[in-house]
């Protein structure tokens, strides 16, 4: 996991969704478990709740999150991924 990528793909989502409430919330989630050091279940966390309310994201943000997950991600980390590209 790449902290700094992983911070500036949270910060261009919040500048993004701003006046979005749902996706706000979902932000406010992952800070929290960032904050204890769990950056990679917060961004798959983050994603999933996305991809579960058919949430789109810029293709520049989806390869922000790709990138912040590293040079290696896991199988389930490479299945959000492709899933958010999907829309």
């Amino acid at each position: 996991m790449k902290k700094e990528l992983y911070e500036n793909f949270i910060i261009k989502l919040k500048s993004k969704f701003s006046d979005n409430k749902i996706v706000n919330e979902f932000i406010l989630d992952a800070e929290e478990l960032a904050k204890y050091g769990e950056m990679r279940s917060a961004l798959e966390n983050l994603l999933t709740n996305l991809i579960d309310n058919e949430i789109a994201i810029s293709k520049e943000l989806v390869s922000l999150a790709e990138e912040a997950f590293g040079y290696n991600p896991g199988d389930y980390d490479k299945q959000l991924i492709m899933e958010i590209k999907q829309f």
